[in-house]
């Protein structure tokens, strides 16, 4: 008890009517002068050269690792980048060099073999579910034509602009399309191929039709805008590993997984409410093609509801981007095969050129050189899986039922089948 004694001792010799007043100590802050120095002295040891964790045995838990002063720094501040107990946890399981690299810039990303997987992350559904939905959607579009539609237009016929806002993008030009839509024993057929378009062409992350583009795809749009980012300076990015700037494909495939997991709730499970972003792309689709398609519907007073094809057809459309989803959640990248085996059997271009914008339709036919008849074009291509998760192709191996899905139609196989229903 000496300080108390003290205290008091003091206190009984004060004179009186003296208030004691105790002292303050000075509180521990460091002068704001020191801090900028402390800070000036980081922005000069940063231009020594990059990081070095220190992996000796009497290190700090807490690293303080500085990245160069060219790491995207600005007014010459630098950035303190805090690794807590990452040194101590990299020297018992052998990842400092992953630790390093997360911090050290200018050093390509790990190679695909030591990628590792995510907790959390949901698996790709088996094949069976790829295939029944791809040959669902099939059916349905097949099914909406038998239904609401006839091979005889309301009016004179389709004009150029409406044939080419249906078709956008397709191989096949429009006079063509236009004397399959005059064929009464075609029109059907054509009507199914051009609804098929619509919706497949939209549908993939990868070498698409419109789909490359926020404002038509069926994928979330906020998804496609970040996949373009990543392209940026390399040019549209393709299912070709071996090209100059190529993306690389495993860490794709995760991002693909982890977005998926993440949006499951709006996409999956509140698929198409007012908060489904894909809603405004699936509006544009159909106003796209429904000109076309309204041309040859069914009058309204044939026992069906004045608004019933419309809603139908919308449905159609977005069990389409479902599937699209579905793809993109997978950790495979895929494409669909419009390739005609017929017409290159016949000897003949694998698909019809793309002439564009055709002044008139007798100039568009004298511009094709070989017309593909109806048993060799193509209105349901097949769904190939052509790269797994860590980037390898896998185009040309045997399929095992895991990498083929669906059938080719043919435009005369639309008619076979019709006849014998």
């Amino acid at each position: 008890m000496p300080v108390l004694c003290l205290a008091m001792s003091d206190a009984n010799s004060s004179p009186p009517g003296h208030v004691h007043t105790p002292k303050r100590t000075k509180p521990h802050r460091l002068p704001i002068l020191h801090m900028f120095r402390h800070r000036k002295s980081h922005s000069r040891s940063d231009e020594r050269g990059p990081v070095q964790l220190s992996t000796s045995p009497e290190s700090p838990k807490s690293t303080h690792a500085r990245l160069p002063s060219n790491a995207g720094l600005r007014n010459g501040m630098s950035t303190t980048v805090l690794v807590d107990e990452y040194s101590n946890l990299s020297s018992k399981r052998g990842s400092q060099s992953t630790i390093h690299r997360l911090i050290s810039p200018g050093l390509p990303p790990p190679s695909p073999a030591r990628l590792p997987s995510i907790v959390g992350v949901y698996k790709d559904v088996p094949a069976s579910v790829i295939a029944d939905a791809y040959s669902s959607l099939h059916d349905c579009i097949d099914s909406h034509v038998l239904r609401f539609y006839q091979p005889k237009p309301k009016y004179s016929g389709a004009t150029q602009a409406v044939i080419e806002h249906a078709s956008t993008g397709a191989m096949i030009p429009w006079p063509q399309i236009r004397s399959f839509l005059s064929n009464p024993s075609t029109t059907l057929a054509t009507l199914s191929l051009c609804i098929a378009w619509t919706i497949l062409s939209r549908s993939l992350l990868l070498k698409l039709g419109v789909s490359s583009s926020s404002g038509s795809s069926f994928l979330p749009p906020e998804i496609v805008e970040c996949f373009q980012s990543f392209s940026l300076g390399k040019g549209a990015m393709t299912l070709e590993p071996d090209e100059i700037d190529s993306v690389d494909f495993a860490l794709l495939s995760r991002w693909k997984r982890i977005s998926a997991t993440l949006l499951h709730s709006t996409y999956v499970d509140n698929a198409f409410s007012n908060f489904d972003s894909r809603t405004v792309n699936i509006e544009r689709a159909l106003k796209d093609v429904d000109p076309l398609l309204s041309t040859y519907a069914v009058p309204d007073d044939a026992g069906r509801g004045k608004d019933a094809r419309v809603s139908e057809l919308r449905d159609v459309l977005r069990k389409g981007a479902k599937l699209a989803f579905t793809l993109f959640n997978q950790s495979s990248f895929w494409k669909f095969d419009w390739t005609s085996d017929r017409a290159v059997e016949h000897g003949k271009e694998e698909s019809q050129r793309n002439l564009g914008r055709i002044p008139s339709f007798e100039t568009g036919m004298a511009c094709v050189s070989v017309l593909l008849t109806p048993k060799e074009v193509v209105i349901w291509p097949t769904l190939l899986r052509v790269m797994d998760g860590e980037g390898i192709s896998i185009q040309g191996q045997a399929d095992d039922g895991r990498n083929t899905f669906g059938e080719k139609q043919y435009l005369s196989d639309f008619v076979e089948n019709r006849g014998k229903q």
